[in-house]
């Protein structure tokens, strides 16, 4: 009738999608194929870039893309002005943000922000500092994130004590994070360090631990975290 929109059929609409998904999958092959050429003829420019991008949009874990888009980024390293540099690389730190959110736990493009921090004029760590804070809140045992966050804090000097007290918050909103109570055994021995002890941590500092691990204990007797991190206490 007229004036009244015309609802698709499921058959349509199935159609219609079957056939944005060819059109999508023949764009994206169109553009591997371009990259290919383009890296085998030694042209290393901002089309390349753009290319690697538009694939990686859909499929970050194309991890040899990211090594395309590194060697790219070496190469206008030469030519540009320090400016145009950290434009550059603050618009591929958005770019790899919005990678994130469609793969939290891509290897590949976490793997690339280290390089892009390491790389760029002006990092700001702080900034990475909070990313982090941000990806654990979504989901607190993302160990690319962990790692990535123990490269931030290395290179802001962020002290142990802090991402110690780091740890604690999140094992206080979540004893069943297994991610923290692994991080503070990596911390302890920096902070309270005692060569004479089997862990390498003082006493002391052991004792409190294990008030800890019982705290855990009592709020969930059958969560697997706690009791992998009392066996590392007990030094097994």
């Amino acid at each position: 009738m007229h004036g009244r929109l015309k609802v698709k059929s499921t058959a349509e609409q199935q159609e219609a999608k079957r056939k944005e998904r060819e059109k999508k999958l023949k764009l994206y092959n169109a553009a591997t194929t371009k990259i290919f050429s383009k890296k085998t003829n030694g042209e290393l420019d901002e089309e390349l870039l753009y290319l690697c991008g538009e694939v990686l949009s859909a499929n970050p874990d194309f991890y040899t893309l990211w090594n395309y888009r590194k060697e790219v980024f070496l190469e206008l390293r030469e030519s540009k002005s320090t400016t145009e540099l950290q434009n550059l690389f603050l618009s591929e730190l958005f770019f790899l943000e919005s990678c994130l959110k469609m793969n939290p736990k891509s290897y590949g493009t976490w793997h690339h922000r280290c390089f892009v921090l390491d790389t760029m004029p002006q990092p700001d760590w702080t900034r990475e500092l909070e990313l982090c804070n941000q990806f654990l809140k979504y989901d607190e045992r993302n160990f690319h994130c962990w790692d990535y966050r123990r490269f931030i804090v290395k290179r802001a000097k962020v002290s142990p004590e802090a991402e110690l007290e780091f740890s604690m918050s999140k094992i206080s909103n979540n004893f069943s994070n297994y991610s923290s109570w692994h991080y503070r055994s990596k911390l302890l021995p920096l902070i309270h360090p005692d060569p004479t002890q089997p862990m390498g941590v003082s006493e002391e500092a052991m004792l409190k631990e294990y008030e800890l691990v019982q705290n855990g204990f009592f709020t969930d007797p059958d969560d697997q975290s706690n009791w992998f991190y009392h066996r590392w206490l007990m030094g097994r």
